[in-house]
């Protein structure tokens, strides 16, 4: 399915130029681009069904942009999804959705914000806490896929969210549906991460948005999700992959080791860099 979504993505934004750099990757699609090499013995990334994009509305921006954004969406047979922020299209047999994120005080967090509506562009965006963080860390990867309808191959450059920024949106994503696959994305990249989860923690602490007064808060909900292994970060984590009883009592355990060993290291940090923060 991961191969669909990168057939999607350079598809999408492989033909709207400069605006692409107001487009930032998030979902289930950024731990394989964040992690890269995975440890011996890991079992890769179940992947993604979805392409999450955030539109950094802090950038400048024209109506163009969005029209330009919309028609390509249109020309590659997309449709407007159940939501004005989700278009989605059937890719070699199955559907593939594209979801677009904000942030943005114009709306209730949770609400579909229409940047230009009214300027000739009904695209719409859901409103998501956290997501301008990632317009302000995020790393930069070559993406290269087969474009959709015998388009040939093609590479493109995407902004895809860093860890600290991730970390937030999945802890925040995680409170509001309380989704497995929230857990799984959020608990893979901090177990996978190069040199573990403590070095997880380090990389957070010197993300340019470390300060920010979001991140105290979201380490202190991370905490209350996964603080043990009987909390409901780590089951979720563990009913996503368990193939048996002890296997998903030891995936629970590791979950919650992981986490909190971000979470601390993070935590010391910040507070040695940014005591305001926290």
């Amino acid at each position: 399915m991961t191969e669909r979504c990168e057939r999607v993505l350079v598809t999408v934004l492989g033909d709207i130029g400069p605006w692409s750099d107001r487009l930032i990757l998030a979902g289930g699609l950024v731990p394989r681009y964040l992690i890269g090499e995975l440890p011996e013995g890991a079992r890769p990334h179940v992947g993604s069904t979805d392409v999450d994009l955030i539109l950094a509305l802090a950038m400048p921006d024209s109506a163009e942009a969005y029209r330009t954004l919309e028609r390509n969406l249109r020309d590659s047979d997309f449709e407007p999804g159940d939501s004005s922020f989700q278009w989605r299209r059937e890719v070699e047999g199955l559907d593939v959705v594209v979801e677009f994120l904000c942030e943005t005080t114009e709306v209730e967090r949770g609400r579909i914000h229409r940047p230009k509506d009214g300027h000739g562009s009904k695209l719409g965006a859901l409103n998501v806490e956290g997501a301008e963080l990632a317009a302000q860390d995020f790393t930069t990867v070559q993406v290269e896929a087969e474009r959709l309808d015998d388009g040939g191959q093609s590479r493109i450059e995407v902004r895809v969210a860093n860890l600290l920024p991730y970390v937030v949106l999945k802890i925040q994503s995680f409170q509001d549906r309380h989704e497995r696959k929230d857990a799984y994305d959020l608990c893979f990249t901090i177990r996978n991460w190069p040199r573990g989860p403590a070095a997880a923690g380090k990389a957070a602490s010197s993300s340019p948005v470390a300060s920010d007064q979001l991140i105290g808060r979201s380490l202190e909900l991370l905490t209350e999700r996964f603080e043990s292994g009987e909390h409901d970060g780590p089951k979720a984590y563990a009913d996503f992959l368990a193939r048996s009883d002890d296997e998903r009592d030891q995936l629970q355990l590791e979950s919650a080791s992981s986490s909190m060993s971000l979470v601390e290291v993070a935590l010391e940090l910040i507070g040695h860099q940014c005591p305001n923060a926290l």
